[in-house]
């Protein structure tokens, strides 16, 4: 663009030079015009009046031309000068219109020769300017064509340039747009898809909710008709078997609608098929307590039946009584006439003696005492599913404990228990989180020396091992709580592994502390307090029952034991997978606060588990969880306070009013890290 500038600045300078020239040419000439040049008027003037021959004035032309000085033309200009002068005044007009027709006269030679010059000389220089602009209008031309075609071609060049870049640069932006409109799209379809889900997750939300409403229903009308069919004696019960498969029959259906909404399938289907069931358990109940109507109108007019005959039966003695009686007061009369008839001939023969006759009396026969002790209490269950699941798990502890007795028993393997017990005890009371090595350690030799045993050698091992571990729960965790997370790591690797082993630490964990199944067992009628306590749990050692300070310090250390079980992880090479996981802490946290409270003992457990695994449970059920400490606050603690008012209740109150102001519960401490070993 600058090259162009100056170029086109060259060209103006050359123009400029042109017209200079011209002016110069004209200011050469100047002297030699008195009169007007140019105009469409001066082409022709006529000399008619004074016409002289051509040839003549031609010839004389030059001659003059030849003989005039320099003097004499600028005399011949002087005089014209005035001329000129004269002609632009009025005056001149008017003097010039009386004298015209005599001002050819006038006019000397010489002054026409020179007029006849100037005016040649005047075309000649016009043409001579003419070709002179001409000439320089082409090489102008010429000049501009020059300078401007490679002006032009590079003006095209980068214009061609520029509409490629700009080709380009649309194409660019075409695609950028392109781009812009697919990831548009995408966004668009990806929060269409955000927006489904989120819709897909409120909708199972709903269903969820109203799943477990069903659920709730269901389940308590599961347990009416338990009731109801407890209540049946055996007879009706035979009787009822078809209604109690059909129970079953439900049961299992509902557990299957369960672990379908475990493995996330929760919707509308799922939601009406709660609804179904819940439908055909009540139509069932209707069934049951119809039939059970019917049978008990059976029984009544069976029983009325009975009672007719018996009355029957009893008149019918009443009547052989009464005969009975009659024949042996007759007997008697006939004996009292004969005994008359013997006295009167006595005395005939014999003197009259005084003898004193008393009759006895009969004694009524004594009536049997009172022997109804009352009936037995019942235990208290919420979950039917929670009940069963303890008793396959308290009938196969029985099971291994019959299968062993006899390793047991047997005085020549004394020795082998003694080095069993030796190589469990040691590595279990040994576990700690001091370092990845040493748990591993301790694990390789429990997990090598069990599995390395016979089968009743295993057996017996695996009991032991139990045992051990929930003695840990009662003696070390009971004093430092952070020492249940290292051996709950322990036990879930090993439970992974042998399941049994599984199986049989919680039939310890039950036995030793029923309240975590949940399982609470009235007091019977006739049982002695010390019968009772152990079936609470309670230690007796010579006839002493342990203090309550004892009692409750062992079940906090069970349940911390347990409740660290249930959120640790074993080791990392066994996959993420847990045997026991969070979802049996919530179960047992729902039945429990369901049940009638005892003092000291739940509020105890309650915030011992709510300690370790509330934090777990609130990032797995959020507002459920929420919703349960509100009910517990505002249901459960008024049902506690009237039984309770000790330490515990109220540290329990303290704990859960601390957790709803914050809005969160911390980890427990001394939990260890994922991939600790």
């Amino acid at each position: 663009m600058a090259n162009f500038a100056l170029k086109v600045e060259e060209i103006i300078n050359e123009v400029n030079k042109i017209h200079l020239v011209t002016l110069q040419h004209a200011a050469e000439i100047s002297p030699f015009v008195h009169d007007r040049s140019i105009g469409p008027d001066m082409e022709l003037i006529d000399y008619k009046e004074n016409e002289l021959p051509k040839d003549r004035l031609k010839g004389e032309n030059i001659e003059l031309n030849k003989d005039l000085t320099k003097s004499d033309k600028n005399e011949i200009n002087k005089k014209k000068t005035p001329c000129k002068e004269k002609q632009n005044s009025p005056h001149h007009n008017e003097e010039k219109l009386h004298r015209e027709p005599n001002s050819l006269h006038s006019l000397d030679f010489q002054t026409i020769n020179s007029s006849i010059l100037l005016r040649d000389a005047e075309e000649k220089r016009k043409r001579s300017i003419r070709q002179q602009m001409i000439d320089m209008q082409e090489k102008h031309l010429n000049i501009m064509h020059q300078t401007l075609q490679p002006l032009e071609e590079k003006q095209q060049e980068e214009r061609r340039k520029w509409l490629e870049k700009k080709r380009r640069s649309d194409s660019q932006i075409l695609q950028k747009v392109e781009q812009q409109s697919v990831q548009d799209v995408k966004e668009h379809e990806r929060q269409l898809e955000s927006l489904r889900l989120q819709t897909q997750k409120q909708l199972q939300l709903i269903s969820f909710q109203g799943i477990s409403q069903y659920q709730s229903k269901f389940r308590h009308k599961y347990e009416s008709i338990v009731h109801l069919l407890m209540s049946i004696d055996k007879q009706a019960l035979m009787s009822c078997a078809e209604y109690n498969k059909k129970l079953k029959e439900l049961i299992q259906m509902f557990e299957q609608l369960i672990g379908k909404i475990k493995s996330g399938e929760c919707g509308p289907t799922e939601l009406k098929t709660a609804e179904n069931l819940c439908k055909s358990l009540e139509d069932l109940e209707i069934s049951i307590l119809e039939a059970c109507k019917q049978e008990k109108t059976k029984l009544e007019e069976q029983q009325r039946e009975q009672q007719q005959k018996e009355e029957e039966l009893a008149k019918q003695e009443q009547a052989q009584q009464a005969q009975k009686v009659s024949e042996e007061q007759q007997q008697q009369q006939q004996q009292q006439l004969q005994e008359q008839q013997q006295q009167q001939q006595t005395q005939l023969t014999n003197p009259p003696q005084q003898i004193s006759t008393e009759t006895p009396k009969t004694q009524p026969p004594a009536q049997p005492p009172n022997t109804d002790s009352g009936s037995m209490g019942s235990s208290q269950f919420v979950s039917a599913e929670r009940f069963e699941f303890y008793t396959k798990i308290n009938t196969f502890y029985q099971e291994k404990v019959e299968r062993v007795k006899v390793l047991q028993s047997d005085e020549s393997m004394k020795k082998y228990r003694f080095d069993c017990q030796k190589n469990i005890n040691i590595p279990v009371n040994a576990i700690s989180a001091v370092s990845q090595q040493h748990i591993q350690d301790k694990f390789d030799k429990l997990f090598t020396f069990v599995t390395a045993q016979p089968t009743l050698g295993r057996d017996y091992c695996i009991l032991l091992m139990a045992k051990k571990f929930v003695g840990q729960g009662e003696t070390t965790i009971s004093s430092n709580p952070q020492a249940a997370f290292p051996v709950a790591s322990v036990i879930v690797s090993l439970w992974k592994h042998i399941p049994e082993f599984g199986q049989l630490f919680l039939a310890y964990v039950f036995k030793e502390c029923p309240f975590l199944v949940p399982y609470f067992i009235p007091q019977k009628k006739g049982q002695t307090i010390e019968e009772y306590s152990k079936v609470l749990g309670y230690r007796i050692t010579e006839g002493q029952i342990e203090t309550q300070d004892m009692y409750l310090k062992r079940q906090t250390g069970v349940a911390r034991l347990y409740a660290a079980v249930m959120i640790t992880l074993g080791r990392q090479q066994d996959g993420p997978a847990h045997p026991y996981g969070i979802e049996h802490a919530w179960r047992w946290l729902t039945n429990f606060v369901a049940l009638d409270p005892l003092p000291d003992i739940c509020a105890t457990l309650i915030m011992e588990i709510l300690q370790i695994v509330g934090s777990d449970l609130w990032s797995a059920y959020g507002k459920q969880f929420v919703k349960l400490l509100f009910f517990i606050q505002q249901q459960y603690f008024p049902r506690l306070s009237a039984v309770d008012e000790g330490g515990p209740r109220a540290r329990l109150e303290l704990l859960l009013g601390n957790f709803l102001r914050e809005g969160q519960i911390q980890k427990p401490q001394g939990i260890l890290p994922p991939g600790f070993w």
